[in-house]
């Protein structure tokens, strides 16, 4: 089994940030470069970066913030800027946080099997379930273990977390590691978004999205600790 975690905190809870909820203006100066059209599946605000798939292909471009104001997942949209070479997915990333996580309240566990639509090499894998479109982080390589057209299952496990100072004691145990094999990830980030149990929440490589039932516990803005399990069935 192969398994990847990353923290990301995020200290500003300016809703502006969140996915759908700006509409994008033109600027006065516009990006350079070619024009690239297609479904946003990832976002770098860091970096400056947007991932687009077209069709089989995954793509991302360098270009501007402006450009990238109002962009919402899955939507198709037209970007310019210069094509970028693909990223590297971190295998683990544990740097020294200014914040901990600290999971509180219940889990919410969830089971769905999909079909593989889309595969990023570096590691994410786009999957058409009975709920709707998932995109979640799996280990590099991914290439070499799923293809599109693969049946899957997925198992995710959704807790809220607090953000506090220091390396705090856990009081509370967080959701448990898939003991299953295939790809496990855990992601720690705001959510962006909410819509009827599909959750995005944030992350370094940009949003993942995952299905967490009919839960009223989560709102955007809340932070959330996602882990996810997805393996091949027959």
């Amino acid at each position: 089994m192969k398994t990847i975690a990353v923290t990301f905190a995020c200290l500003s809870l300016v809703l502006a940030a969140v996915a759908g909820c700006a509409t994008r203006t033109a600027s006065p100066q516009a990006a350079s470069g070619e024009t690239f059209t297609g479904e946003v599946w990832t976002w770098d605000d860091r970096e400056n970066t947007v991932t687009l798939r077209r069709g089989s292909e995954i793509i991302r471009v360098k270009t501007t913030p402006d450009q990238m104001r109002g962009l919402q997942l899955h939507e198709r949209t037209t970007i310019r800027g210069q094509l970028a070479a693909p990223a590297d997915l971190p295998v683990t990333t544990q740097p020294a946080p200014a914040l901990s996580p600290v999971p509180k309240g219940p889990v919410d566990e969830q089971t769905l099997t999909g079909r593989v639509t889309a595969v990023d090499p570096s590691g994410r894998l786009s999957i058409d379930s009975e709920h709707g479109a998932l995109h979640v982080w799996v280990a590099s390589g991914a290439n070499q273990r799923f293809a599109p057209g693969d049946q899957v299952q997925v198992v995710t496990s959704v807790q809220s977390v607090e953000m506090v100072p220091g390396a705090a004691s856990v009081a509370q145990p967080s959701a448990p590691a898939s003991s299953q094999p295939g790809d496990s990830a855990v992601v720690t980030g705001r959510i962006i978004g909410v819509d009827r149990g599909l959750l995005v929440v944030e992350s370094p490589s940009g949003p993942i999205q995952v299905w967490a039932g009919a839960s009223p516990r989560y709102a955007v803005a809340q932070t959330v600790q996602v882990r996810t399990n997805v393996s091949k069935t027959p």
